[in-house]
């Protein structure tokens, strides 16, 4: 993905540049600050849409997602597997 910082200059491009790039893995558009403002992606890149689906809803939503994190209680993928192999284990020798 290619990244645009808008400014005095970069404001005063035509939209053809932009729609050029969405072949490139689309544009982001940042302000002056670094911040995104936009992100131009083309349609039929699907999972890049989804991928920026993704990260607004999380980003809508990240007071939700770190409460969540924070109560996060269990075991890792690598312990569950570990635990589902010395169960099978123990089966087999039954």
């Amino acid at each position: 993905m290619n990244s645009l910082v808008l400014d005095s200059e970069t404001a005063k491009l035509p939209l053809e540049y932009l729609l050029r790039q969405l072949g490139n893995g689309g544009v982001e558009v940042k302000d002056s600050a670094g911040k995104i403002i936009a992100v131009i992606l083309g349609p039929m890149d699907k999972e890049a849409l989804t991928y920026a689906e993704a990260n607004l809803d999380i980003d809508q939503h990240l007071d939700q997602v770190r409460q969540t994190l924070g109560r996060r209680e269990g075991i890792s993928t690598s312990q569950l597997l570990e635990k589902a192999a010395l169960a099978a284990e123990e089966a087999a020798q039954e």
